[in-house]
């Protein structure tokens, strides 16, 4: 997600043809520096005071304001120092509507039931014990949908983050038929990613090949929402279709029933507002498990929120100390922890921070560490498959 200067949408050059490229963190620390000389990295720990009382919303960025009092590790590799311990609250309750619905242009094969399963081109058939085949079963493609992050640049080109080697791979520029101004994105079951524009238009890429760009016929602008955080989510842990939820953007990072919590018909394409969130410029992920997370803004700095799938209210979160949104952020869930991507420097190339969220080490705290200090694009949408694992690998 990406906010600019009193909202008016700034178109972003088109993008070129560079062929695919693969970055690692060191590279991305080093070799992609910041034209405007970002400090970031350039020593263990970075020490910031904190101000609190602002409610105002952070506009082209961070600026305006404060850091955090909060010692935060910066490193390019994955090793974790510790600043935050807060606990996690419980789960969302199970949901038990119907996935996305394949439309026509995709690979996709719709099931009778409307949801996103059944498979698509080169898809495996995911036969359960039994015999019968697996509802929504996850495809067996070229590009895999269970070993990392999708990450969408501001210009419209789609990269690929993997956490387990913590590199970056650009699979290249979507070949929409619109200006490459982007604003979010998500990931469905069957590997295409659903790119929102500034306009409020959406179009669907095939992950495999991201010059195959479709519209899937979603009509911006119901029910006041232009712009929204989305994720994919799982029905729950025990029926993984999947469908799409999002969290409207208003522009007021917190605040009582700051903006429309809602998901999108499979059938119809239609937002089914569901209640409300007191987060109006957050961005949402998704689980295979069937949990909704939103990334907000908490001044000085931000925070992770997970709210109930039903209806958007709240459950618990967890400070993000020294995570600043800027001028553009998204983030993801995978295999137990979230990933957060970030331009909280300004200068078009976005942070990378974990978040040990599950406590795989056993140290009694979530750990957040920046991983990448200077990725070579600017990201303001991640979408992860449900087919993503859940846990540590």
């Amino acid at each position: 997600m990406r906010l600019t200067p009193l909202l008016i949408p700034v178109l972003i050059a088109a993008c070129n043809t560079t062929p695919a490229t693969t970055v690692t963190d060191t590279e991305s620390a080093t070799g992609g520096g910041s034209s405007s000389g970002t400090t970031q990295g350039s020593s263990p720990t970075t020490g910031v005071s904190a101000t609190e009382g602002s409610t105002d919303a952070p506009t082209g960025g961070s600026e305006g304001m404060t850091d955090s009092g909060t010692t935060i590790a910066t490193s390019t590799s994955t090793s974790t120092s510790s600043t935050t311990g807060t606990e996690t609250g419980t789960t969302s309750p199970a949901q038990t509507d119907t996935g996305p619905q394949e439309t026509s242009g995709t690979s996709g094969v719709e099931t009778t039931d409307g949801t996103s399963g059944g498979g698509s081109s080169g898809s495996s058939g995911g036969e359960s014990s039994t015999g019968d085949v697996e509802a929504c079963a996850c495809p067996d493609l070229e590009v895999a949908l269970d070993d990392g992050i999708f990450v969408l640049s501001s210009n419209a080109q789609l990269w690929k983050y993997f956490p387990e080697t913590n590199k970056l791979e650009q699979l290249g520029p979507i070949g929409c038929d619109l200006p490459p101004s982007t604003f979010s994105m998500a990931v469905d079951r069957l590997g295409f990613a659903w790119v929102q524009y500034l306009d409020g238009q959406l179009r669907k890429v095939d992950v495999t090949n991201v010059a195959n760009c479709s519209n899937p016929g979603f009509v911006p602008g119901q029910q006041g929402v232009s712009n929204f955080g989305m994720a994919f989510v799982s029905n729950s842990a025990f029926d993984k279709c999947d469908q799409m939820f999002g969290d409207q953007y208003t522009g007021i990072p917190e605040g009582v029933d700051a903006a429309d919590f809602f998901r999108v018909d499979p059938m119809t394409l239609q937002i089914v507002k569901l209640g409300k969130t007191s987060y109006g410029t957050a961005e949402v992920t998704g689980t295979g498990d069937g949990r909704v997370f939103l990334f907000a803004a908490k001044n000085p700095d931000t925070q992770l929120v997970e709210v109930d799938k039903a209806d958007g209210s709240f459950i618990s979160t967890v400070p993000l100390p020294g995570v600043k949104l800027g001028g553009g952020w998204a983030f993801a869930f995978f295999a137990g922890d979230f990933y957060f991507f970030t331009d909280g420097q300004n200068d078009g190339k976005s942070e990378v921070t974990h978040i040990d969220y599950d406590d795989s080490d056993n140290n009694g705290k979530q750990d957040i560490t920046v991983v990448i200090n200077n990725a070579p694009l600017k990201v303001v949408g991640a979408g992860v498959s449900t087919c993503a694992p859940t846990i540590p690998q």
